[in-house]
C-alpha cells in the first residue's frame, strides 16, 4: 500500500455546496489575503456574493488607548481597516464578483459570528493564522474559535 498522497490539488468547493454569501474576514495579513484570493474563486465559482469583515479590535491597539486618545486610535484602526477591505474589493471588482465591505468595531471571533448570523453567510473563508507569531500552532485561536463556533462550512487557506 501507497503511504504518499499527491496534495497538488486545490480543494474545489464549487460542486459541493450552493453558496450565495461568502465571508472573508481580514485583518490584512499574508494568510488572510490568501483566504481573501480562494474566497474571491469561490464567488466567481458559485455567482456569489462576497463581504469583507475587518473587525476593529480596541484591544488590538498598537499601544494603551488613554482616554484622551481612544478617538485617535480608533479612527487609525478604523482607517487601516477601510484600506485593507477596499483592497480585497478591488481585487474583487477584477473578477467580476459582487462585494460588501464591513468595518466594525468587535472582537474578530464576536464580529464574525454575529455578521454569519446577520446576514445569512453560507461559506466562510479564512486565513489559518492573523498577524501574529508564525511559529505559534498551524491554525490560529481566532480561526480555531470560529470554527468551532459556527454549523456552516469554514475553509482556511
Amino acid at each position: 500500500m501507497d503511504d504518499t498522497t499527491d496534495v497538488d490539488e486545490t480543494v474545489d468547493l464549487s460542486d459541493a455546496a450552493d453558496f450565495d454569501d461568502i465571508l472573508v474576514p481580514t485583518d490584512g495579513s499574508k494568510t488572510a489575503r490568501n483566504g481573501s484570493m480562494q474566497a474571491i474563486k469561490f464567488a466567481q465559482r458559485n455567482d456569489a456574493t462576497l463581504h469583507v469583515l475587518y473587525a476593529m479590535d480596541m484591544g488590538d491597539a498598537d499601544y494603551v488607548a488613554v482616554p484622551s486618545n481612544i478617538e485617535e486610535t480608533r479612527t487609525r484602526m478604523e482607517k487601516k481597516g477601510q484600506k485593507y477591505v477596499a483592497e480585497i474589493e478591488e481585487l474583487a471588482d477584477d473578477a467580476g464578483v459582487t462585494c460588501v465591505t464591513t468595518v466594525t468595531a468587535n472582537t474578530p471571533v464576536e464580529a464574525i459570528l454575529e455578521y454569519v448570523d446577520e446576514h445569512d453567510i453560507d461559506l466562510v473563508v479564512m486565513g489559518k493564522r492573523g498577524r501574529s507569531d508564525p511559529d505559534k500552532p498551524l491554525i490560529g485561536s481566532i480561526t480555531n474559535r470560529v470554527i468551532g463556533s459556527l454549523d456552516i462550512p469554514v475553509f482556511t487557506a
